[in-house]
């Protein structure tokens, strides 16, 4: 941490000072047909004598511009967007003290910069303002045809681990919002249903202000989606199939990579109408090898696997807006969302189990036998939201909207022993069969007043309500009868309800080159846990302050310097509480806690922000405190099986730094990369036992653009994390490389990609993770090997350019319990 101390302050110190200057220019760009704001178009103010570049921005969400503190003298202003004609503004006379407007900038549409667009994609790749970095998705190739997940992998400090799960900041706990809306769901399972292709932005908010759901450890990620054209037709179609597999493990069964996905919107007067639908099929083949041992009455117990751990999954979905403007001041807008996505994990393992005296050293007995293990994860979902907004004559706006959802989740588990010999003798066979229904609601209103020139004071009431039950039956097999019994030891029905009322207030402002805002949100959360085997429910009531604060200083030669603190929960959710046992494969059972506390975190940050040009880099320092941190342990159940729950392990500290840079230094070359490096700590205990561990941990994610030809590209790609510790043990480093060449056809409105994922050569660094646990009487570790070296196909056709955003309804509640 040191080093990194040092050069944090050795950055700041070269930071030029900055000059007092009194002189502005600002104004707006707007598209030339419709009029609409164009937001991140380039603005650059150029020296009359001898063109050199005095100071540059990008414009905002409204399509406006202001650059400060300029010296009296002649200039000229260039603007530009790619997918429209440069304008360039000449002369522009500032004297002292003179804030010169210039009113409303118009762009026109140019084809073929659009095409250029697409080809290159070249638009500046990371944009700051005072409360998040927004990244463009289309920079990243080898996400073509895939999902949000293969976008957001390539962020600095986002990472994905073997089995599909996204952190930030080294956290897996954040908000999703898909276009500003809240989603109370998985991450992870929202991002791999929405189509990389409809992503536009993704916006990380690490300190988000008080009108945002203080839920989420690391902030939040905003995904916003494409844009539609107005008055007129724009549609987006694209397809995917994937080559046979190079290397499947030689397991049972074949993967299977393909899927199509397409978005339209249609807009005419005061009617828009938006549609979007998606199936995607992906396999991934697997192996695993396990290491486990436990230790108990003087007897070791050793049974080494190895096996089949692969994934078989699909889903498809359709999604639909309607919004209507009344007029200028009221506007309605409705949507929907339903679909179904399944996910078949098999885990076929040979075990090799051994009894060792731990005093004499020989061997008591052996036992070899086939686990087959089946889990299927389904859902179907039905999704409405509708909202209201109006707009006053002061410029103040009222928004009310309510969403419900209705949602059924469930699978069986299938698990069974055989002879590895003659497979047709049954050992044990079991089956855990789940049942899910989940119905949530959400209601909310925002009213925004506007406050003097550039000040905003917002507040807001919502409420959100949960109601998740499940009914677990588990029976196993009577061998000699060849009938099914119900155990039940092993399941149970449990009811959950969780109500939250929240309010908020924030002020914003703007002084001189002083951005800042702030805020408080007050929640009350009503939770409570009933089981049917148990007398009394688990209940638990709380009000908690969450006050959040941000800053953003311009200086001088493109330097901006950034500071934030935003106060979090993360809550529970129903899988950490179940409170039964629950057999999940062969040598686990698992079971939650009803008691489990939310965790608390405290988030603070400062950074700086240095653009020149079309380029820019960043670096963050940042802290989170983390009360209750829970984390998923084990200990020993039986000689062959561990006992798995979740648990409030104590307190945990991050502190690190992350940074970014974006550079095109040629036109024929374009470089992304950004990367983590924090130290991570727990202290606490779990299972009565002291847990006291740090580590230093990283990530760095990286992708460079070759353009070859004026219709032809090579993207290279990478994103790495290093090892890191856990509660008991500790999680190894994960390699992802790509490779994507791509093709543009038909005027630029058709893409062509060949891309090659996890490429590993026969090396064995990639696409593998091993998980590693220990305690007292025992010691776990499992090496995931999942499939290398997947080549696709994806092809995209675009009709129409890209103007209005198209908001979908995405699920609120019900996929965080997938």
């Amino acid at each position: 941490m040191k080093k990194i101390l040092t050069f944090v302050i050795v950055f700041f110190a070269l930071l030029p000072q900055a000059v007092a200057q009194s002189a502005s220019v600002g104004g707006s760009v707007v598209e030339q047909s419709t009029k609409q704001p164009i937001e991140f178009s380039s603005v650059a103010l150029y020296r009359t004598s001898d063109s050199s570049l005095v100071a540059g921005t990008v414009t905002d969400a409204a399509g406006k511009f202001v650059l400060k503190n300029l010296q009296e003298g002649s200039y000229y202003l260039a603007v530009q967007f790619l997918g429209y004609e440069p304008k360039k503004i000449s002369p522009v006379g500032l004297t002292k003290n003179h804030a010169l407007a210039l009113g409303v900038i118009s762009l026109a549409g140019n084809q073929k910069l659009l095409q250029e667009l697409v080809v290159n994609g070249e638009k500046a790749a990371s944009v700051h303002t005072i409360d998040k970095q927004v990244y463009k998705a289309s920079q990243f190739q080898a996400a073509q045809g895939g999902t949000a997940t293969d976008v957001l992998k390539n962020l600095p400090s986002v990472s994905v681990n073997s089995e599909g799960d996204i952190s930030m900041r080294g956290s897996a706990s954040f908000i999703v919002l898909l276009d500003g809306k809240p989603v109370q769901s998985d991450a992870a399972m929202v991002l791999n249903q929405l189509p990389a292709n409809a992503v536009e932005n993704v916006e990380i908010i690490t300190t988000p202000s008080s009108k945002y759901d203080p839920d989420g450890k690391a902030g939040i990620i905003n995904i916003t989606t494409k844009k539609g054209a107005t008055d007129g037709l724009y549609l987006l179609v694209n397809a995917q199939l994937g080559a046979p597999s190079i290397q499947d493990y030689s397991n049972e069964k074949k993967p299977q990579r393909f899927g199509g996905d397409f978005t339209a919107n249609y807009k005419k007067q005061q009617w828009s109408l938006s549609l979007g639908a998606n199936y995607k099929r992906e396999d991934i083949a697997g192996l695993r090898e396990g290491q486990a041992q436990t230790f108990r009455n003087n007897i070791l117990t050793d049974f080494p696997s190895l096996g089949e751990r692969s994934y078989a999954s699909y889903s498809y979905s359709v999604r639909g807006t309607v919004n209507y403007a009344f007029n200028k001041a009221n506007s309605l807008e409705a949507g929907f969302y339903t679909g179904r996505k399944s996910q078949f994990r098999t885990a076929n393992l040979l075990y090799r189990q051994k009894r060792i005296d731990q005093q004499t050293g020989e061997e008591i007995n052996s036992f070899d036998y086939f686990n087959k293990n089946l889990r299927e994860r389904k859902g179907d979902f039905a999704i409405a939201n509708l909202g209201y907004t109006h707009t006053f004559p002061n410029k103040a706006t009222l928004a009310v909207s309510g969403l419900y959802e209705s949602t059924l989740l469930g699978g069986p588990t299938k698990n069974q022993d055989v002879n590895p010999d003659v497979p047709s003798h049954s050992y044990t066979n079991s089956s855990m069969e789940e049942e899910n229904p989940l119905d949530g609601f959400r209601l909310k209103a925002d009213y925004a007043l506007p406050v003097g020139k550039k000040g905003k004071f917002e507040t807001g009431y919502q409420y959100r309500y949960v109601l998740h039950t499940g009914t677990f039956s588990y029976s196993q097999l009577d061998l000699a009868t060849n009938s099914w019994t119900v155990r039940p030891e092993l399941s149970n029905e449990v009811k959950l309800t969780r109500k939250i009322h929240s309010v908020y207030g924030q002020f914003a402002n703007e002084v001189g080159k002083l951005s800042y805002s702030a805020g408080l949100r007050l929640e009350y959360t009503d939770r409570t846990l009933v089981e049917a085997t148990a007398l009394q429910p688990h209940n638990f009531e709380r009000v908690n302050l969450f006050p959040s604060a941000n800053l953003l200083y311009t200086l001088a030669q493109g330097y901006q310097l950034k500071a934030g603190y935003s106060r979090r929960i993360v809550h529970t959710v129903t899988s950490w509480m179940n409170p039964f046992l629950a057999r999940r494969h062969s040598e686990t059972i698992e079971v939650g806690d009803p008691d489990l506390l939310p965790e608390y975190i405290d988030v603070a940050e400062a950074g700086v922000v240095k653009n020149f040009g079309n380029n820019s880099v960043f670096a963050n320092l940042y802290y989170q405190g983390t009360q209750n941190v829970i984390n998923r342990v084990n200990k020993v159940y039986s000689d062959t099986i561990l006992f798995r729950t979740y648990t409030n392990s104590g307190n945990a500290t991050a502190l690190g730094i992350e940074w970014g840079v974006d550079l095109k230094p040629f036109p024929w070359w374009s470089l992304s990369a950004g990367g983590n490096v924090y130290r991570y700590g727990i202290k606490g205990a779990t299972f009565n036992q002291p847990v006291n561990t740090h580590s230093i941990n990283y990530s760095i994610n990286a992708n460079t653009t070759f353009r070859i030809l004026s219709s032809l590209s090579l993207q290279l790609a990478v994103n790495y994390t290093s090892q890191t510790v856990t509660a008991q043990g500790e999680d190894s480093r994960f390699l992802i490389p790509s490779a994507t060449l791509k093709k543009t056809l038909l005027a630029g409105r058709a893409n062509l990609s060949l891309q090659w994922s996890n490429i590993d050569l026969g090396m064995h660094e990639s696409n593998r993770q091993r998980i590693t646990a220990r305690g007292n009487n025992f010691y776990s570790s499992t090496n995931y090997i999942q499939e290398v070296d997947i080549v696709r196909i994806n092809f995209s056709y675009q009709l129409n350019k890209l103007i209005r955003k198209v908001n979908f309804t995405q699920s609120e509640f019900g996929e965080k319990e997938f």
